[in-house]
């Protein structure tokens, strides 16, 4: 059994866990998406995936909506939606990849349109109106609003519509086929140091490169209450599963009140087939009474079942 030191200790809650990925995990994405008034932004539920990223790969994809809020359609061919009343043309192409940001070069133009009867016609030129040109930079989650629609003719939705470029684990999480399962323990050694496993064998599943949660269960001394908890994401290697794990600690008088102090530790480990790593946590503190000075580890067991 291995044992790492615990890696940072930060006073309130971690945004999240960062952790490494290659471009094959990673998609860029484009979606449509629209408000109401009496509610917030909506996916109309319809994407377009870069599909894995790939370093200076142009991916050129065409939106086109008709006459309704929900009346989008995405192509790859340039094609357009039946009686269309605006189109995009919107290039992606990827330049860099660092853990899990995704920089890339976004270019999109609006179709011109001229009015023929009661019909919309749309083109796109090179001349008019002119492309938009940036360089972003997204982590999974991160998104930015590629344009967003208003005073379209024709377009008769009364919110507001956008169309919004994002990243995202690759592949999306209904086609994912595999899957980790991570046993825990939480261990704390006692002063005589002998160990007390405070805890039985926990064991979660999920998908790679998405966080999965934990939860051990509630320790209670002197009143006061302790719980530990916290978030995993693990990433396939060829030889090992990495794992990243975010750990919460968090206490308060009684066994219901959980407005009390709390602490986050990030820890980043390797855990190789039939391997079992421990990663020793930070003393909490003074501020802690009981549990302040008591050392609590938790183990780790990780595989890969399909």
């Amino acid at each position: 059994m291995r044992t790492i030191p615990w890696c940072l200790l930060i006073a309130h809650l971690a945004a999240g866990v960062a952790h490494a990925q290659t471009p094959n995990d990673l998609q860029v994405r484009l979606g449509a998406y629209t408000s109401s008034t009496d509610g917030g932004e909506k996916p109309v539920g319809v994407w377009f995936s870069t599909g894995p990223v790939a370093i200076g790969k142009r991916v050129t994809s065409t939106f086109s909506v008709g006459e309704t809020c929900d009346a989008f359609s995405v192509s790859s061919d340039g094609s357009l939606r039946e009686r269309a009343t605006a189109a995009w043309r919107i290039d992606v192409t990827p330049t860099r990849v660092v853990r899990d940001a995704v920089t890339f070069r976004l270019r999109w133009q609006m179709a011109g349109g001229r009015v023929q009867g009661d019909r919309m016609s749309l083109e796109f030129s090179d001349a008019f109106p002119p492309p938009d040109d940036l360089e972003l930079t997204l982590r999974p989650g991160e998104s930015w609003p590629v344009y967003t629609l208003r005073n379209i003719y024709r377009y008769s939705c009364g919110g507001t519509s956008s169309i919004r470029v994002s990243v995202d684990n690759y592949p999306w999480e209904e086609d994912e086929r595999r899957l980790v399962v991570a046993d825990l323990w939480l261990v704390e050694r006692l002063s005589n140091g002998s160990e007390a496993q405070r805890s039985q064998p926990l064991s979660v599943r999920g998908l790679p490169n998405r966080p999965f949660r934990f939860y051990f269960d509630s320790i209670v001394d002197a009143n006061v209450t302790l719980d530990i908890y916290g978030t995993l994401i693990s990433r396939l290697e060829s030889d090992a599963i990495a794992i990243s794990v975010e750990t919460r600690s968090r206490w308060a008088p009684g066994s219901h009140n959980f407005s009390g102090p709390q602490r986050s530790v990030r820890s980043d480990i390797q855990v190789k087939p039939a391997e079992t790593v421990e990663i020793r946590l930070p003393m909490l503190g003074d501020a802690a009474g009981p549990f302040a000075k008591r050392g609590f580890s938790i183990r780790i067991r990780a595989r890969q079942l399909r």
